[in-house]
C-alpha cells in the first residue's frame, strides 16, 4: 500500500469515526428530549403542586435593588410561582407548550442522525434528506412560535383560575422570540440547497 493510499484510507476511517459520533450522538439527544418531554408532560398533569416559571409580573419594579447608590432603575423580568389545586385546562396547556418548544429540536436531532445515515450509503442528497430537513425547518417554527403562544394563554389560565392578578402577577401577557423562525429559514434554505443536489446528482448518474 502506498503512502497516498494509506493516507486517504486514515481519512475515510477518519470520516467514518466522526459520522458514527454524530449518528450515535444526535440520536441519544433526540431519545434523551423524547423522555424528557414525556416526563415533564406527566408531571405536569399528575403532580398535586405544580411549579409555573416565567410568569409576567404587573409591578415589575425592584423598589429595593433600586436604591442602591450605583443602580438607576431595576425590575424583575417574571416569577416563578408553585401553585396547587390547578385544573386540567391549564395544566393541558402548558403540557402543550412544553411538548411543541421540543418537537423542533427532536425533529432536527432525528434529521441530522438521518444525514449520517445518508453520508454512510455515500447518497447524502436524497429525497428523504431533503423531506426531512424541510420538515424540521416547520417543526422548529411552528413549533417554536405556537409554543410561546399556548404558554401565554396557559400562564392567562392560571392566574384568572387561582386570583393571582390580585397579588400582582399580570393577567395576560406574551414575549415574542423570533428566534425559531430564523433557525426554521435557515433550515428551508438548507432544504432547498439538498434539493439542488438531488437535482445535480441525478443528472450525474445518468451521464454513467
Amino acid at each position: 500500500m502506498s503512502e497516498s493510499q494509506r493516507v486517504t484510507r486514515t481519512l475515510q476511517v477518519a470520516e467514518k469515526a466522526v459520522l458514527g459520533f454524530m449518528l450515535v450522538s444526535s440520536a441519544a439527544v433526540a431519545l434523551i428530549a423524547i423522555v424528557a418531554v414525556i416526563a415533564r408532560v406527566i408531571t405536569t398533569m399528575t403532580a398535586e403542586t405544580l411549579t409555573v416559571a416565567a410568569m409576567s409580573l404587573e409591578n415589575p419594579a425592584a423598589e429595593a435593588i433600586a436604591e442602591a447608590p450605583s443602580v438607576t432603575a431595576a425590575s424583575f423580568d417574571s416569577a416563578s410561582v408553585t401553585v396547587s389545586g390547578l385544573s386540567t385546562s391549564p395544566r393541558m396547556l402548558l403540557a402543550m407548550a412544553d411538548a411543541l418548544g421540543t418537537v423542533g429540536m427532536i425533529c432536527l436531532c432525528l434529521v441530522v442522525a438521518w444525514l449520517c445515515v445518508c453520508l454512510f450509503a455515500g447518497r447524502p442528497f436524497t429525497k428523504t434528506a431533503t423531506w426531512g430537513i424541510g420538515g424540521a425547518a416547520i417543526a422548529v417554527m411552528a413549533g417554536g412560535l405556537l409554543s410561546q403562544a399556548v404558554r401565554a394563554n396557559a400562564h392567562f389560565e392560571v392566574v384568572y383560575e387561582l386570583d393571582l392578578e390580585a397579588v400582582g402577577l399580570s393577567s395576560f401577557a406574551m414575549s415574542i422570540d423570533l428566534a425559531p423562525l430564523g433557525w426554521g429559514l435557515a433550515l428551508a434554505v438548507i432544504a432547498g440547497a439538498f434539493e439542488i443536489g438531488q437535482r445535480m446528482q441525478h443528472d450525474t448518474e445518468r451521464l454513467v
